[in-house]
């Protein structure tokens, strides 16, 4: 039995509840030492949201894991985006 990957992100309540109403497709981060750590030929194969820091969470399975540079959220000129496919 194949072993699942999952990354656990917290979200700002705005951000959760955009993705939760499928207007968010994606999620970012920034290209940090901190992240880049983190994911960085690494493989997940899910993503469970956290809403702040309640029991409120949404999983959804990951499409892909990029760094892009396309305009985002951020505002910065590089950063991890975090494709997402369908909610579990």
């Amino acid at each position: 039995m194949k072993k699942i990957n999952t990354l656990h992100l917290v979200l700002k309540h705005c951000w959760f509840d955009k993705i939760i109403s499928g207007q968010k497709t994606s999620e970012y981060r920034e290209c940090s030492e901190y992240w880049n750590k983190r994911l960085t030929n690494k493989h997940y194969d899910i993503v469970v949201f956290h809403k702040g820091y309640t029991n409120t969470t949404a999983t959804y399975k990951i499409l892909s894991i990029n760094i892009t540079t396309q305009p985002k959220d951020l505002g910065t000129n590089k950063c991890w985006e975090i494709k997402l496919e369908k909610k579990i």
